[in-house]
């Protein structure tokens, strides 16, 4: 009798339990919308187009038992040694910087909340017996009971969207991580090709100098010079010296700068190849601004985050909807030897608490996420307008350096060099300049880098800053920030 008792218990356990599972049918086998992200160009060493595909952002993962795994990126490659070309250091950034492992943890974490948020809860069961061990014997009776609550309004289906949608803009999130990593890692390597060319030219400059003090000396000894000649060619030359080594730690200084974005700081100081002279048409402005207002993951974000709010909206407004509890039970009366059976239903009845206060939290937060739509469109176009004047003054000044002012002092050297040697020009006259060329080249070497800057801001949708953390799409204490099935 016994064995038929639990038999029972069994059957009414598993119609229950299926009665729940039908209001969550993808429940254990959810998947994320796949929705594009938008597309981006990341400038390289010679400013050409490269497209990172939202794809490139490091995956999480999710195990055979459904348990999601930690999503981290590749381990990170070898240094390369030699010349280093701006592949090169763009690989060992997506390696190595910790900010894009925080940002793939990011979308872990929401995807670990939707797979929560869309769980049912939990059976309850029971056993009850009634005076047992009496006169020894098995009790008056037997009751085994199973017990489910069954969320209905489609509300764990809503719960588990506006968490698969926290998803999206952590993968947004992580996307725009990425770009700033690989346009701020970008713009160093170009502070460091200018630093190269800094160094390069203050080694020629002291070397003029040391040559011009060593002509004065000769001239002094030849009485075509005084003291204060040569004591002037020894304060150049001294400064000339004092300028190479400020250089070479200006050097280093951007050099850190940069090993710090690859996420090696003990990367060893190497040569970096590459051009920091524009070599192509200038960016037009209107067709810039269109591009950064379509594909700028900020106004992604926020557009997603509007998205997000409309669920969440929905969901509150659910609430209200009363969960149905299932009890089920059978058991046996030994004093009058039959079995017994139980069916109940319950539910709460929505008079006081109608969850009014968070629907109106809610619709607060989707009018300020609407808000801020509007916000960062005005925003970008304003950073635009800055970054986008930068560039075409730094444009401007690059281009009249290498059309006017650069060839016009390299024919001066040219003639005072053919002077020389007709003897009709002193040696000193083409050490000053040569000098001239070599203090103008420093110049054009900063405008050079602005110049770059500025480009690698506008063509990378605004974002170079590879080392701020990204935030979390769901503060703590939102609405959203502790998952359960509601």
């Amino acid at each position: 009798m016994r064995y038929r008792i639990w038999a029972i218990v069994f059957v009414a356990s598993a119609s229950v339990v299926a009665v729940a599972g039908c209001q969550t049918p993808d429940q254990q086998g959810w998947s994320r919308p796949n929705t594009p992200l938008p597309m981006a160009v990341a400038p390289t060493a010679s400013a050409s187009a490269k497209v990172i595909p939202a794809s490139a952002v490091a995956p999480a993962g999710e195990s055979a038992s459904g348990a999601v795994t930690a999503a981290v990126l590749p381990i990170s490659p070898p240094a390369p040694t030699g010349p280093l070309a701006i592949a090169d250091l763009e690989q060992l950034a997506l390696a190595n910087n910790p900010t894009l492992v925080q940002a793939a943890a990011y979308i872990d974490a929401a995807r670990g909340k939707a797979l929560q948020a869309g769980l049912p809860f939990n059976p309850t069961a029971g056993i009850v017996g009634e005076n047992i061990g009496t006169d020894r014997t098995a009790g008056e009776w037997t009751f085994f009971s199973l017990q489910q609550q069954i969320v209905t309004g489609g509300k764990l289906r809503l719960s588990r969207q506006k968490y698969e949608q926290e998803a999206e803009l952590a993968e947004i999130q992580a996307y725009a991580q990425r770009l700033k990593v690989v346009n701020g890692l970008t713009a160093a390597y170009f502070d460091v090709l200018a630093a190269q060319r800094t160094v390069e030219n203050e080694r020629l400059l002291a070397k003029n100098a040391e040559e011009a003090m060593k002509t004065t000396e000769q001239l002094l000894n030849l009485g075509q010079a005084n003291q204060q000649d040569l004591l002037q060619a020894q304060v150049e030359a001294s400064q000339a010296r004092v300028a190479v080594r400020t250089a070479e730690a200006r050097l280093r200084q951007d050099w850190v700068h940069l090993a710090t974005l690859v996420g090696v700081p003990g990367l060893p100081q190497q040569p970096l190849v590459g051009q920091l002279e524009p070599d192509g048409p200038a960016l037009d402005r209107d067709e810039a601004l269109a591009r950064l207002l379509q594909d700028s993951p900020e106004l992604a974000f926020a557009v997603t985050k509007v998205q997000q709010d409309q669920t969440q909206l929905q969901r509150e407004r659910r609430e209200p909807i009363p969960n149905v509890t299932v009890r089920g039970g059978v058991g046996y009366n030994y004093e009058a030897r039959n079995p017994t059976a139980q069916v109940g239903l319950s539910l709460p009845i929505p008079v006081f608490d109608r969850n009014q206060g968070t629907v109106r939290q809610a619709a607060a937060d989707l009018a300020r996420s609407q808000a801020e739509v509007t916000r960062v469109q005005l925003d970008l176009q304003r950073r635009f307008a800055d970054a986008f004047t930068r560039y075409q003054t730094a444009r401007e000044q690059v281009e009249n350096f290498r059309d006017e002012v650069m060839p016009k002092a390299r024919k001066a050297v040219e003639l005072y060099e053919e002077q020389l040697k007709a003897r009709r020009a002193a040696f000193p006259q083409v050490l000053v300049a040569r000098r001239t060329v070599y203090q103008l080249n420093d110049e054009y070497s900063k405008s050079l880098v602005q110049f770059r800057r500025a480009e690698v801001e506008v063509r990378g949708l605004l974002l170079v800053d590879g080392l701020t953390a990204p935030s979390n799409p769901t503060p703590p204490g939102h609405i959203n920030a502790a998952p359960r099935p509601r």
